[in-house]
């Protein structure tokens, strides 16, 4: 059990340092345009998603902010629930499990990208 869990954060470790190595490099121009926005010009609910992990790997937080405000909200709760669960795979008394996901936090989280998503079309 022990070997998973170093396993999990070796894991986690490599798949940041690639993104920040990509973020950084010359290839980050090949991310395509959102197609949903380059046929119709609306606004899918993921456009400005890119952006903001960008501005975010980046150090960047106001933009990543201003970018897309719902996937910002998201990116920090998920790095805040991955810290805890890190700190509690080593401990008998589990600590913040309120924060662990659960089934309603999804529909919590659709719902508010819908109507963001609503707000920013017709803004």
């Amino acid at each position: 059990m022990k070997k998973r869990k170093i396993f999990i954060i070796l894991i986690e470790i490599i798949i940041f340092i690639i993104l920040y190595s990509f973020v950084n490099s010359t290839y980050i121009n090949l991310i395509p345009q959102c197609w949903v926005y380059c046929q119709t010009g609306v606004l899918c609910p993921a456009c400005g998603g890119t952006r903001c992990l960008i501005y975010l790997l980046k150090g960047n937080w106001i933009q990543a902010f201003c970018s897309h405000m719902v996937f910002f909200i998201g990116i920090i709760y998920l790095l805040i629930f991955n810290l805890v669960y890190i700190v509690n795979l080593n401990k008998e008394k589990k600590i913040g499990t309120w924060i662990y996901p659960k089934y309603w936090y999804v529909i919590i989280f659709a719902v508010v990208l819908i109507i963001y998503t609503i707000i920013r079309n017709l803004l």
